[in-house]
């Protein structure tokens, strides 16, 4: 039988942080290019493979500790990348994990009179993910 798991036990770190206590919510998404070679005079189309890229989205509950730790990131002058540790079915023996470096592209902050207030971010992954 499959063994899966509930998200609320996924671990995400950024900059070496546990970001645990904040998050409600991590997607990584992985994208590959492929392109279609389409000849001349009806023959079957072929696809040649390319690089991937990788977005990482997260989701936090608003906190002013929380905000003054990643604000700064997406507000410097000259923007660096953090790295980052997505485990999404927790940490010990046995776990997946996927980790790299990543620029802050968004950061959104949300309050709203019918739901908690939060704060969400969009990480563009820089050069390779890796996956443990």
């Amino acid at each position: 039988m499959a063994s899966f798991n509930h998200g609320n036990i996924s671990k995400f770190t950024l900059g070496g942080t546990s970001m645990d206590q904040w998050t409600t919510s991590t997607s990584l998404d992985m994208t590959r290019e492929i392109k279609d070679i389409r000849p001349i005079g009806g023959a079957a189309v072929s696809r040649v493979v390319g690089p991937y890229m990788s977005t990482l989205s997260v989701e936090f509950g608003y906190d002013p500790a929380l905000d003054a730790i990643l604000s700064p990131i997406f507000l410097a002058s000259t923007p660096t990348a953090s790295t980052f540790s997505f485990q999404p079915a927790g940490s010990g023996g046995g776990t997946h994990t996927f980790s790299g470096s990543a620029l802050m592209a968004t950061y959104r902050t949300d309050a709203s009179g019918s739901d908690v207030a939060k704060i969400s971010a969009t990480f563009a992954v820089v050069g390779t993910v890796t996956s443990t």
